[in-house]
């Protein structure tokens, strides 16, 4: 699911081009929403555009994207199913409904809107690399072999259909045609860690655990968040005699395993429910432990989209730009999150850090002493705060 969903994100990307000139329609407005994650409101902004022109298809296939965007997968069919209803050649928007009609398992209208994307255009080689994955997700693997063939002739070059049918080889057994493929796969595209991922695992099932953990070491420095390399490391380096290396790599696994389950549960509760902010943020949190700070950027956005009084995603927004180096940028977060709750007290001390930082110390103080107004017993907060009063006296005393 999740794979279907990057795909389709990365379809966005390449697909969400002005609409032509007989239909040309203003919506700067909702592309600069989009543009900056606020996508409840280009969804609205979208929405708008759609009412005042009902026969633009381009503008039904923006509203779906936005609609899609901010978790709204109903309201993202409905506007596709317009939009292709208004133009029957865009395959595009026919395939990337398709990804969402799968998460929502809603298999054979999926493959419904992918076998009519295929009828106008048999050579569209992302349709057949979700259809592949389709038959892949029912156990059906001949038929996604077929399809992720298709795919790879129509796009010789296509390293994301190589790497899927060498993950079906490998379901199947076939050893060799699964390292023929993920061969192919890191031929075309060398910094994809998933590639060298699955050409490690063919090395491992041929118990060439020499060459699986050189593969399999380049695989987990391109992509360290690749939970399944490194517990194939682990076990090829268990092999190789390096034990205590073999065990970092399996316990780095079980790490990465549990952050991805938790993601998993979040973004399936949020398919459930959508509005509920703590939900956003608490995937942003995960995001941003694994050092996928984009992805926290936008989680934090949509649980502020849903509640513009959640100071704690004000807060690590204003972290994120820190880290940045953002500072200005991160102040104004941070005194966001202090407007929307006057109370919480994580964004006094990261103001206050901010200020000091800066050599603000009088700034700081006053800051430090602000939060200690609702908690006296903060221990850390009451050693910042002595910190910054010492450097105010130093500094007068100069």
């Amino acid at each position: 699911m999740r794979q279907l969903g990057t795909t389709l994100i990365a379809a966005c990307v390449v697909s969400c081009t002005p609409p032509s000139s007989e239909q040309a329609v203003d919506t700067a407005v909702a592309d600069r929403l989009m543009e900056t994650g606020r996508y409840r409101e280009a969804a609205a902004a979208y929405g708008e555009a759609a009412a005042l022109h009902s026969h633009s298809a381009p503008v039904h296939a923006r509203l779906a994207r936005a609609c899609a965007a901010s978790e709204d997968l109903g309201a993202a069919v409905r506007a596709y199913r317009q939009a292709v209803s208004l133009d029957s050649s865009d395959v595009i928007s026919r395939a990337e409904m398709a990804v969402l009609l799968v998460r929502l398992d809603r298999f054979p209208e999926a493959y419904d809107a992918l076998h009519e994307a295929l009828r106008v255009d048999p050579g569209y080689a992302w349709a057949h690399n979700i259809l592949g994955q389709l038959h892949g997700r029912e156990g059906k693997y001949d038929e996604a072999v077929a399809s992720y063939r298709r795919a790879v002739a129509a796009v010789p070059d296509y390293g994301e259909a190589w790497y899927n049918l060498g993950q079906v080889h490998l379901k199947q057994r076939e050893t060799e045609a699964a390292r023929e493929a993920f061969t192919h796969a890191v031929g075309v595209d060398t910094t994809d860690g998933r590639f060298y991922s699955g050409l490690g695992a063919v090395h491992l099932k041929l118990r060439q655990y020499g060459e699986a953990a050189a593969v399999l070491e380049e695989a987990v420095r391109l992509q360290p968040l690749l939970a399944r390399a490194h517990f194939n490391l682990g076990n090829a380096y268990m092999r190789l005699g390096r034990e205590e290396e073999g065990r970092r790599e399996l316990e780095t696994f079980r790490q990465l395993e549990d952050q991805e389950r938790r993601i998993t549960s979040l973004e399936t509760t949020i398919l459930q429910d959508p509005g509920r902010a703590g939900l956003y943020h608490n995937l942003a949190l995960i995001h941003g432990q694994r050092g996928e700070f984009g992805k926290a950027r936008e989680r934090y956005l949509q649980a502020i989209a849903r509640d513009p009084n959640y100071a704690p995603s004000y807060h690590n927004l204003g972290n994120i730009q820190l880290r940045h180096g953002l500072t200005r940028e991160a102040m104004g977060f941070y005194r966001r999150a202090l407007r929307a709750d006057s109370s919480y007290v994580p964004a006094y001390r990261s103001l206050g850090n901010t200020y000091m930082m800066q050599g603000a110390y009088e700034a700081a103080l006053r800051i430090y002493r602000q939060g200690l107004e609702f908690e006296p017993d903060n221990e850390a907060l009451r050693e910042r705060a002595g910190l910054a009063a010492q450097a105010v006296q130093a500094r007068s005393s100069r």
